[in-house]
């Protein structure tokens, strides 16, 4: 399982927290994403639209 994938896995988790009205353990889940995002470094956040590290430029 990739680090990608463990993401939209917790993603998915805090939708469900969300809307069982479990918001803590969203909360805690959130920052979960977070830590992970930073580690793996899969996402940029200037860059909306980079996939796993890979930047696409409108030409």
């Amino acid at each position: 399982m990739s680090s990608y994938d463990r993401i939209e896995d917790i993603e998915q988790q805090i939708y469900l927290a969300y809307q069982e009205g479990n918001y803590q353990e969203a909360k805690e889940l959130e920052a979960k994403v977070q830590k992970l995002k930073k580690e793996s470094h899969l996402y940029d956040d200037n860059e909306p639209y980079s996939i796993e590290g890979k930047i696409f430029t409108d030409e």
